[in-house]
């Protein structure tokens, strides 16, 4: 556990902060990339004592025998990455670039929680009936341009109804992607290793999530520092953050146009996810060569 714990802090720190270190040392004594580099060493000796723990590993191994568990867990990472990866650059747009208040900018959303909410009972009962990489696959792949579609929009003056029809397509996708995948991952699995499937699926989960945080905050000061560059206006991103208030008229299209670059990362890493699906194995209750469960 102190290995994982210690691996991923390491490698996500890293990740985090090294473009405020320029990728270099932290004052000139720690190196940005051997930080990142003894991370993964870490998170590797951790699997690899998991897999030769004979006692009670926290991460039994043998869950990953199942094909559909393991492209599962890929998927799941993937989609952890870009749920939080996408709302940081949306909401600092929304609020900076058009002047929003935080609580109108988050009801720019609901849209995508009405549609997932009012599309869930459909998702399920789908989930029971349909071969996972017809839903998952549709629904990420629905989701990543959905991503695109908001990447181009996010401008100064775009028309809110443009930004409400990707808001909507996010919500149509989710329910196609967080049910069935959490119940694709575990339904072949035996009863007795349900608990540490669903543990591990879980944990993979906030370790995409950890990993979207920390990889687009570096995106964003990155694609700022180039933009505002570009710009010739001499408008650092440091000081975008400390200024109080909407953003200069001047500063407004090049801003946008940084944050809306940054949503293309979550929308390819969820493409990566719309791969992993089409290699899952149809699950054994739609099986015709499975037999018909006793009557009671």
């Amino acid at each position: 556990m102190a290995l994982s714990a210690v691996g991923l802090f390491a490698a996500v720190f890293g990740i985090q902060e090294g473009q405020a270190y320029n990728w270099g040392k932290i004052n000139g004594i720690l190196s940005i990339p051997l930080l990142i580099g003894v991370g993964v060493v870490m998170l590797v000796l951790f699997v690899i004592w998991q897999g030769v723990n004979r006692g009670e590993p926290l991460v039994p191994l043998s869950l990953f025998a199942d094909r559909n568990f393991s492209l599962a867990n890929v998927a799941i990472t993937a989609m952890g990455f870009t749920i939080t990866a996408l709302i940081f650059p949306f909401m600092i747009w929304a609020q900076t670039v058009r002047g929003m208040s935080p609580t109108m900018a988050a009801l720019v959303l609901a849209p995508s929680s009405v549609m997932s909410f009012l599309l869930a009972p459909l998702a399920g009962w789908l989930t029971d009936r349909v071969h996972p990489r017809l839903l998952v696959g549709s629904g990420t792949a629905l989701l990543a341009a959905a991503l695109v579609l908001l990447s181009a929009v996010m401008t100064p003056d775009a028309p809110l109804w443009q930004i409400l029809i990707g808001i909507t397509m996010l919500g149509i996708a989710n329910p196609l992607i967080w049910g069935p995948l959490s119940t694709t991952a575990t339904r072949n699995l035996p009863m007795r290793d349900a608990g540490a499937g669903s543990g591990v699926y879980n944990t993979t989960r906030q370790m995409g999530a950890v990993l979207g945080s920390a990889a687009i905050a570096v995106l964003m000061e990155s694609r700022l520092a180039a933009r505002l560059g570009e710009s010739g206006l001499g408008v650092s991103p440091e000081g975008m953050a400390n200024a109080s208030g909407q953003l200069p008229p001047q500063v407004l299209e090049p801003f946008s146009r940084a944050l809306g670059e940054s949503m293309l990362l979550p929308a390819a890493v969820i493409l990566t996810a719309t791969v992993v699906a089409l290699f899952f194995e149809l699950p054994r209750h739609l099986r015709k060569d499975q037999p018909a469960p006793l009557a009671p």
